[in-house]
């Protein structure tokens, strides 16, 4: 296991005091009315929907198709599945307030940084990728059950365990480690920029009192999902906390990351809960990657500084299926 902390970078630091200065326009979270976007290589982004027999309707994605895509047409690939966070969705990725993250991708494929491999990012909503505990909303069996399902029958996507991972930022990180540690079968690796980690058995409890909106909001939309008071046994089945006790992890490869500076850690004990995640993965000795980063950011915007390393990671194992 590796552990490395850094600081924040001069470029970073100049971006956020310039936002703090009102010197740079508010720029969007997602994209109202998408095309498709047109990348390095002849690598693009398109935007559709699938019927979700989970959600009992239309769900959003969008898909990153890699340079050699059209004229392969023999060829199938691997994908990576990446889940959103809270505010944004399926087209939030490809905004140029996160940093052009497909053209980076895109380049780095062409450069050969990269192996050549899909990625499908659908939309979430608030559902943090859980399925509620009355049974109204499916957002977790979703992702297994249709979602992936959805993708390989649309797409040239090789099916095996070692062609398939899962990643996600905030909402989305607790998301795909969660996923991943109930259906470690399913993935050969996972990677999770600033997961959202409550510990306890009750969620509930990890979120201030007062009458903050945050509060208000967070507090609203947890009881919505396990119940308020909370239906004890729904959580556990959801709680990264008990899954990391329990599950068995072999040969599922997990990298998670998490800045400092999180925006959100006032509101949510959110470095405690990674540290926690961290400590049970090393008391059952199972392999695994944690960096703490000094004075990183939240959510895309860590991604956007580790993008590098989570794609290496979250693609080693599809150079041995290319």
């Amino acid at each position: 296991m590796k552990k490395i902390s850094k600081a924040v970078g001069f470029a970073g630091v100049a971006v956020v005091l310039a936002a703090l200065c009102g010197t740079l326009p508010a720029q969007p979270r997602r994209i109202e009315n998408p095309e498709t976007i047109q990348l390095p290589g002849g690598a693009r982004v398109e935007f559709d929907s699938f019927e979700s027999e989970s959600m009992g309707g239309p769900v959003d994605y969008s898909v990153f198709l890699p340079p050699s895509y059209d004229e392969a047409t023999e060829r199938r690939y691997p994908a990576v599945y990446f889940l959103h966070g809270l505010f944004n969705d399926h087209t939030s990725w490809a905004v140029e307030r996160y940093g052009n993250i497909p053209e980076r991708l895109a380049q780095a494929m062409v450069d050969g940084d990269l192996p050549e491999f899909l990625i499908i990012n659908p939309s979430g909503g608030r559902g943090f990728y859980t399925d509620t505990y009355d049974g109204s909303t499916h957002y977790e069996r979703a992702i297994y059950d249709d979602v992936i399902k959805a993708a390989e029958s649309r797409y040239r996507l090789r099916s095996e365990r070692s062609a398939r991972a899962l990643g996600g930022t905030s909402m989305g990180g607790y998301g795909a480690l969660k996923i991943a540690f109930k259906k470690p079968e399913l993935f050969s690796a996972v990677s999770a920029g600033s997961p959202i980690v409550l510990l306890g058995d009750d969620p509930l409890a990890s979120i201030p009192d007062g009458e903050g909106r945050l509060a208000q909001y967070l507090r609203r939309l947890v009881g919505g999902l396990y119940g308020s008071p909370v239906h004890t046994e729904h959580w556990l089945a959801n709680s990264l906390e008990k899954l990391a006790q329990e599950a068995s992890l072999d040969g599922l490869d997990i990298y998670f990351f998490y800045g400092t500076a999180d925006r959100y850690a006032e509101a949510l004990p959110l470095e405690e809960g990674v540290r926690k995640l961290d400590q049970i993965l090393d008391e059952r000795g199972i392999d695994h990657r944690f960096e703490l980063i000094e004075g990183g950011p939240h959510g895309w915007e860590l991604v956007v500084d580790k993008l590098d390393d989570m794609f290496a990671f979250l693609s080693h194992s599809f150079r041995q299926v290319d």
